[in-house]
């Protein structure tokens, strides 16, 4: 191995836990198993126990019945009697064997199931505690990608390997004690090479692991390109601009990297293993011949010959399988880790505990809020203040990268300002209960959500536990946002399937729009965000969700967030941002004749130039 290869390998497996770590993951790990299905446990290990001491009982019943023929053979006779109570046992024990050994893949596989609905449910719970910050982090999605990857399947391979290394262990051991008997130096035999062996994989399931710990950015990467070769939204300008062969040799170099990489694992695994199974068969084989001795000598009889040749193979395989299951085990354990990690992973915008009883319009005041988003110390906003009244509706505005959207999530408490605070009629917003507050909130982000489902779901998703099954209230709702019209020349209407993945019905993305202002005001909010709600919307649709604006409004306070100046007029107040600073507040008329930022915009707009 090169110098270089030894450091990149010793980077690695810096990235794998400690024994500690480890203990204390196997231990989390199989209390969950335990909580999870504690009977099912307990049935695989009493057939772990039987399935290890068969072999044993089998093979000892086999050398009563070859030394029961030899003594016939010997004195002349054929006394079928006292051969078939041997020929039943072992019939009786073989057949107890394969029926058990049914018995535990079928029971492994139920175990697998559950472990995989309640560990992918564990998952899919917990992220929907975790903070949006979590997700937008870069450096955090390496472990959102190992915690996505076969995490429920790593548990199941868990029980699986630790129980063959159970069901193989006990099978050593009780062969062990019957050559024992027919030859003692058979218990030297054996540490000299299962040892270095056990050590050798051992070390192989750390390298493994660190293997694929250090992929996860670059799986991250073969996952991007394969999905921009196959979603129906990047395909388009990807056959356009011709980068399917760009993009193939992209994740051909990586996926040859890994193979490259598992080939040299493969190799080292392949050159120890046989390297140990030729030691260890040439000790038994010694053995073997030493006995065959003792048996012509008449030290041994037949019967000892018969079942030292067959358990020393049997042995040999059961040693080899407790160390690659053990190994195996510790694998699963360090991936399990992974999982672990993700679980403890702690939401930084803590909720509060105040109710938020109050369903009329709220009111809003922003204080001194600065913030940067986790791993920037570039702040997006610097010393924010201002105060929006209950009922009113003021447009906020700027450039592109002014701070606008920012502001609106840390005023819906989807991040929490680093400095200053923001308060909901009167109160810091880390008081309120956090499920509370966003029930009272409406918000129509720019990257507004495509629900695959009916038209009818994606408009209840807006307040589903009132409206998913209330469809009279679901269609008020579209009435009021006039998406009534679009929904009735759909052929199935509220309950067409749309969308790309399981949808019979594709929208445009401003008839998606139009659904995602329904789906804001579905909710009874106190405040409305409205982030670009008509960027993609044609005249007509634009015209007739302004005619509705006032009504869909009305008892709510209002934030618009719009490059459209016919959407800011609308406003109460407008309030103009740039590099993350308030520079302008006022009414539209008040901010024209000042003849400042938004009048400049303004200008700008009715030549119809980008801004």
């Amino acid at each position: 191995m090169s110098r270089a290869s030894r450091e990149r390998e010793s980077t690695q497996l810096a990235d794998v836990p400690d024994l500690r770590t480890l203990f204390a993951t196997s231990f989390w790990g199989w209390r969950l198993i335990w909580n999870e299905s504690a009977g099912l446990v307990i049935a695989i290990g009493f057939v772990t126990v039987l399935r290890g001491v068969l072999p044993a009982a089998l093979a000892l019943v086999i050398r009563a019945l070859v030394n029961t023929v030899v003594a016939q053979i010997n004195a002349g006779v054929a006394d079928w009697g006292a051969l078939v109570p041997w020929l039943m046992s072992g019939f009786a024990l073989a057949a107890v064997e394969a029926v058990a050994r049914l018995v535990n893949t079928y029971q492994t596989l139920r175990l697998g199931d559950d472990l995989h609905l309640r560990v992918t449910t564990n998952v899919m719970e917990h992220a929907a505690r975790l903070d949006l910050a979590f997700f937008e982090d870069p450096s955090r999605q390496d472990l959102v990608q190992r915690t996505q990857q076969n995490t429920g399947p790593r548990f199941a391979k868990l029980v699986l390997e630790t129980q063959t290394a159970a069901t193989s262990l006990i099978q050593a051991v009780t062969l062990l004690g019957v050559l024992a008997v027919i030859e003692p130096r058979v218990l030297w035999a054996v540490p000299p090479f299962a040892i270095p062996f056990f050590l050798f994989q051992w070390r192989l399931a750390q390298q493994r692991y660190a293997e694929e710990h250090a992929r996860a950015t670059k799986r991250r990467w073969t996952a991007y390109h394969t999905s921009l070769m196959t979603s129906p939204y990047s395909v388009p300008e990807v056959r356009l601009l011709d980068l399917g062969p760009l993009l193939v040799d992209r994740f051909r170099e990586l996926m040859m990297e890994f193979r490259s990489r598992d080939r040299a694992l493969h190799r080292r695994n392949l050159t120890g293993s046989w390297v140990a199974a030729l030691l260890t068969l040439a000790a038994f084989w010694g053995l073997f011949a030493h006995v065959t001795l003792q048996t012509i000598a008449g030290a041994a009889t037949v019967g000892d010959l018969a079942i030292f040749a067959g358990a020393t193979g049997r042995l040999q395989i059961a040693l080899e399988q407790v160390i690659r299951s053990l190994s195996g085990a510790y694998e699963q354990t360090l991936f399990v880790q992974n999982l672990r990690e993700f679980l403890g992973v702690q939401p930084l915008v803590a909720s509060g505990a105040v109710p938020v009883d109050d369903r009329t319009a709220a009111s809003i005041r922003v204080e001194n809020v600065s913030f940067a988003y986790p791993g920037s110390e570039q702040p997006v906003l610097r010393k924010v203040s201002f105060e929006i009244a209950k009922g009113e509706t003021v447009a906020i505005v700027g450039e592109n990268g002014a701070g606008k959207t920012t502001l609106a999530k840390l005023i819906a408490r989807l991040y929490d300002p680093d400095v200053g605070r923001v308060l909901w009629n009167g109160v810091d917003l880390r008081e309120l209960n956090r499920k509370a507050l966003h029930s009272r909130i409406g918000f129509v982000l720019q990257d507004f959500g495509r629900y695959e489902g009916t038209v009818a779901d994606n408009i209840a998703f807006g307040d589903w536990r009132r409206l998913l099954d209330a469809r009279p209230q679901v269609e008020k709702v579209a009435r009021t946002a006039r998406v009534d019209r679009l929904i009735g020349e759909l052929k199935d209407g509220y309950d067409t399937l749309i969308g790309r993945r399981f949808g019979t019905v594709n929208l445009s993305g401003g008839q998606w729009q139009q659904l995602a202002v329904a789906r804001a005001s579905a909710r009874d909010a106190s405040l409305l965000i409205l982030d670009e709600p008509t960027s993609t919307l044609d005249a007509r649709s634009e015209f007739e969700l302004f005619s509705r604006f006032r009504e869909l409004a009305a008892g709510r306070t209002t934030i618009l967030i719009s490059h459209r100046f016919s959407t800011i007029a609308m406003a109460d107040r407008i309030i103009v941002m740039e590099e993350g600073e308030i520079v302008e507040m006022g009414s539209h008329d008040e901010l024209i004749a000042a003849s400042g930022k938004y009048a400049a915009l303004c200008a700008l707009h009715r030549r119809q130039l980008p801004w």
